[in-house]
């Protein structure tokens, strides 16, 4: 038998699970019915994490302890599919446990060596996504802007290039439409080590910008933005 002491214990442990299993409100692993997938960087996950924030619940769900998922994922990274670093099979996952994705928001992540990159060379993506999602459309962004520091991964060439690839992706593709354009992220929004990824309150703002465009496109408003 159990003293009551016992007892007492076994309840605070499982209302202490209760509570640390709050934090990722949809478990890991169970069919979501959520439609707007995710492909870029660590900015890109801790927007989308900052979106989960904001209520949002089309854009794919990340759990905290997933947000390291597509570190370093630049444009040319996804076209390479190296053997170290499989971002497809990461994207691969998220997709299984999100079957009903019909969009995917493609943020354009490109560190300032890689600052030439072309249409051709980022194509490839575009083919990944339409072989693993028929009929796809896809909505992509550049990185955002810093304008008190720029940042060292990305410099000002990376995300200015980001922006004109943008643009010339959505001209040049019938199923690639302008996506949310987030931030600008200021010094009190960023972390201090590399001025690149935002703190808090950065994930908090960039989530609300990208709830409040993927909202409307699913109310059917902001068609129009291709």
């Amino acid at each position: 038998m159990l003293s009551s002491m016992q007892k007492e214990a076994i309840i605070v442990l499982f209302l202490l699970a209760i509570a640390a299993c709050s934090n990722n409100a949809i478990p890991k692993n169970i069919p979501t019915d959520r439609t707007i997938g995710v492909i870029g960087c660590s900015n890109t996950f801790q927007s989308a994490y900052g979106y989960r924030w904001a209520g949002g619940n089309q854009v794919w769900f990340v759990h905290r302890d997933n947000m390291h998922d597509m570190d370093s994922g630049s444009v040319m990274e996804w076209t390479r599919n190296g053997p170290s670093r499989d971002f497809w099979k990461t994207f691969d996952n998220y997709l299984t446990q999100n079957p009903q994705t019909s969009k995917v928001w493609w943020q354009l992540c490109i560190p300032r060596d890689q600052a030439d990159i072309t249409t051709e060379e980022a194509a490839p993506i575009i083919e990944q996504l339409r072989k693993r999602i028929p009929n796809v459309q896809i909505y992509v962004s550049p990185l955002s802007d810093f304008p008190d520091h720029p940042c060292e991964i990305t410099g000002i060439e990376g995300v200015e290039r980001a922006k004109s690839l943008a643009i010339e992706l959505d001209k040049q593709y019938d199923d690639i439409h302008p996506g949310p354009i987030l931030g600008p992220l200021y010094a009190h929004e960023i972390g201090e080590e590399d001025h690149c990824h935002p703190n808090e309150e950065g994930m908090g703002k960039l989530g609300r910008q990208l709830k409040e465009f993927f909202d409307d496109q699913e109310k059917g408003l902001g068609d129009d933005n291709s």
